[in-house]
């Protein structure tokens, strides 16, 4: 959901009936996490922190992990996003 008017014509638009009721859509707390964040992120103040996403192939992932922002919140999600794919 975009907050701003946008070029595209998707700002304070839903999301598709259609991806709701399809079997391999993004599990519900995925979704819910992702929407508290943009709230977060729109608001004033420091909100939650921006997880990086990228690592390198070879780079150390649970050790940069351990070493960023709120560990155990961002191994939940990581642990979480990667087996609800499954």
């Amino acid at each position: 959901m975009h907050f701003a008017h946008d070029a595209k014509g998707i700002a304070v638009t839903h999301l598709d009936q259609e991806l709701l009721g399809h079997p391999e859509r993004p599990a519900d707390e995925l979704l819910r996490w992702h929407f508290r964040q943009a709230v977060l992120a729109n608001m004033k103040g420091n909100g939650e922190p921006i997880f990086e996403s990228d690592f390198p192939p070879g780079s150390d992932m649970m050790g940069e992990i351990l070493e960023g922002p709120k560990p155990a919140e961002r191994m939940e999600f990581e642990l979480f996003s990667r087996l609800a794919v499954q």
